[in-house]
């Protein structure tokens, strides 16, 4: 080891270095504290013995120096004094000073603190390399995860960019919706299009869990259920392509879409015909739409049914309704009945009804809205659990 020996006294300084050397260490000397910092701060040294009485600055204001200047790495130091009261001690630690030799000085003692100040000083360094390989760690995941978080804002305006596009679909209908992710990724999707010249098909689903798996599954599903050839929303009959009744199109999904992992997903399917304002929707699991006659008692209707992806062969029902004009239809997520407020107390079916019922007379735009500043007001610091959507159509 390196070691500093720094005295006035050159005969001192002799038979101590040679001790020292004896002992295996390297040994540099110097006759006063501002030789000695010069050294310090131009070598390699990590371990200094000085006395406490110099010339030029003396021991106690050399610690001082070392501790109040940056140096980039500890040094130990170990005063040689013959003081001997208890606070003369104090004031040499609060200088700076780690450990104390009295003189005389006693080599056995001297070689036992020079090794105790060996054990610190290779804490030290250990300490040292592991904050280093620690930084290396943090700078790695640092990186890493501004490439995933790069990577998921670019999925999550490609699955924000399958939501519709527009409102004004057909003119015998009015349609407005609420997508916010709990996460970057969504679980839920929704959409509407025309599946045949006089049917409006719509659906809300919800893909059991959070996170990627639950996304890729619903954005997944939003392709498959599009209006394509061979899309299960579409049938072939006598008279062309037609709309699949909803709940074979629900059937079908749940033959499809068996081996999906752990996630499994709830759906309201249906469809608006637009001659006849009939409404006809198949419940997968979904909460319960919400019916909001233009006159009338606000309330829930259907079962409910059975998630899809559980059971491979399940039968599912068709709720058929007749609304008139200025009647609305609500397709919500339970991520809304169901958010939590900040203080644990969740949201529900009766407060959302209530909600509803209160602005019922709103445009249906500012309707959807206003779901949106309950949900905002109700968990003020919008971190929600779950994905929170809702796709509300209105008979014009």
């Amino acid at each position: 080891m390196k070691i500093l020996f720094a005295d006035d006294n050159p005969a001192i300084c002799s038979v101590v270095a040679a001790k020292l050397r004896n002992q295996g260490h390297e040994v540099v000397v110097a006759s006063n504290g501002e030789e000695a910092w010069q050294l310090l701060k131009n070598s390699p040294i990590d371990l200094l013995v000085s006395d406490w009485d110099m010339p030029v600055l003396d021991g106690l204001n050399l610690c001082r120096r070392i501790r109040q200047n940056t140096i980039q790495r500890y040094i130990y130091v170990i005063l040689c004094t013959a003081k001997s009261e208890k606070q003369d001690f104090i004031v040499g630690m609060d200088a700076g000073a780690d450990d104390f030799v009295v003189k005389p000085i006693d080599f056995a003692e001297l070689g036992v603190r020079i090794r105790a100040g060996q054990r610190v000083l290779q804490l030290q360094t250990e300490l040292a390399n592991q904050n280093r390989a620690l930084m290396d760690v943090n700078l790695k995941l640092s990186s890493a995860y501004a490439t995933i978080e790069t990577d998921l804002k670019a999925a999550a305006a490609t699955q924000l960019s399958l939501l519709p596009q527009t409102q004004a679909i057909h003119p015998s209908v009015r349609l407005d919706w609420l997508f916010i992710p709990s996460r970057f990724l969504a679980g839920d999707m929704l959409n509407y299009f025309m599946a045949d010249q006089q049917k409006l098909a719509f659906y809300q689903l919800d893909v059991s869990g959070h996170g990627i798996p639950s996304a890729l599954l619903s954005v997944t599903l939003s392709r498959f259920l599009l209006p394509n050839p061979g899309s299960p929303t579409l049938q072939i009959t006598p008279q062309g392509t037609e709309a699949t009744p909803p709940a074979s199109v629900v059937e079908h999904l749940n033959r499809e879409f068996q081996n999906t992992g752990d996630n499994y997903f709830t759906i309201t399917y249906g469809w608006y015909d637009v001659l006849t304002r009939e409404v006809r929707f198949c419940q997968g699991g979904s909460p319960r739409p919400i019916l909001i006659p233009r006159s009338g008692t606000v309330e829930q209707i259907g079962r409910g049914g059975f998630p899809v992806g559980l059971v491979p062969v399940m039968q599912y029902d068709e709720e058929t309704i007749q609304l008139q004009q200025g009647d609305r239809l609500i397709l919500f997520s339970d991520g809304i009945t169901e958010c939590a407020s900040l203080h644990g107390k969740r949201y529900s079916e009766l407060l959302l009804l209530d909600l509803l019922r209160e602005n019922r007379d709103l445009p249906l735009t500012e309707l959807v809205a206003s779901v949106k500043n309950e949900m905002e007001k109700w968990n003020p610091s919008q971190n929600y659990s779950d994905d929170l959507s809702l796709l509300a159509l209105e008979a014009v």
